[in-house]
């Protein structure tokens, strides 16, 4: 049986502007950036058409994004056993992407595998599983508007670091219900979309001032210290955001000394975390074939 081993990214939402409502799911306009933390996936093919999905170091329930994907990836190619073994390496309930790397790896998996049909056809498998995964399997950095179905990449031309510390777990579920609540007509934009694609395609460090996230309001009500954190790396110099819809907030910076500093003041804070830009989504290696 052959076995790969693939490290799926974590992302970061520099921006997060929520547009409005379509089929059930909110609409986003966002600019999202790979980040050098990543799970580890082995997945090795069965002789059977089973599908098992374990992970070594978090407790996941059996209806995961893993999980989901491989039966959305047997329905392109026909049955295919798999066993997918997952260590995290993102923080779970995070708002990094943790969920949506798996699910875009193993996409990447039955890619390599198999060969999937016709990229569309792919990007639309992968937009069933989940709105962050056809973002998740390029990675990089990209402007993601609707339901995740519009990318636009674009070449990172700042060098970008993150101090990251992670507040109390809130869920995706609550985070929007929240916002639902507080915004009727389900429509925050905070950031000027259009003005921080231009600077970050300029390489302009302003670009950073432009961050802003539609969901920091309602989860910092549900989870107070998002706040808290969020002082913590304003005081240290950082150009502050939560990424997705929390609970990591993450201070960027574009000079390595006040991200280097930032990161001793805070090192040891619950939750600690430093992120640096990933220029991909998904890595394989073989290690059978």
């Amino acid at each position: 049986m052959r076995k790969l081993k693939l490290r799926a990214f974590a992302k970061a939402n520099i921006s997060l502007n929520i547009t409005g409502a379509a089929g059930g799911l909110h609409t986003l306009d966002s600019v999202m950036m790979s980040l050098d933390r990543f799970d580890t996936l082995t997945v090795t093919e069965r002789a059977d058409d089973k599908i098992n999905v374990v992970f070594a170091n978090a407790e996941i329930g059996e209806q995961n994004t893993a999980a989901t994907a491989a039966r959305k990836m047997c329905e392109l190619v026909g049955r295919r056993g798999m066993d997918i073994f997952i260590e995290k390496g993102i923080p779970v309930g995070a708002g990094l992407g943790g969920s949506s790397a798996d699910g875009a790896a193993v996409i990447r998996a039955f890619d390599v595998l198999y060969g999937l049909p016709h990229t569309a056809d792919v990007r639309k498998a992968a937009l069933s599983v989940g709105s962050d995964v056809p973002f998740m399997l390029t990675g990089g950095l990209a402007r993601v508007r609707g339901v995740g179905e519009d990318m636009f990449f674009m070449e990172n031309k700042l060098k970008i670091f993150a101090v990251g510390l992670m507040s109390g777990s809130v869920s995706t579920r609550e985070a929007y219900g929240k916002f639902d609540e507080m915004y009727r007509d389900k429509q925050f934009c905070p950031t000027d979309t259009e003005k921080l694609c231009e600077l970050l395609l300029s390489g302009d460090p302003a670009a950073l001032g432009l961050s802003g996230n539609a969901l920091y309001k309602p989860v910092s009500m549900l989870e107070p210290s998002v706040v808290h954190n969020a002082e913590l790396l304003r005081e240290c110099g950082a150009t502050v955001n939560m990424t997705g819809s929390g609970g990591m907030v993450l201070g960027y910076f574009t000079d390595i000394d006040k991200f280097a500093a930032c990161a001793a003041r805070l090192r040891g804070e619950n939750g600690f975390a430093v992120f640096a830009p990933a220029k991909v989504g998904v890595m394989y290696e073989w290690i059978e074939r």
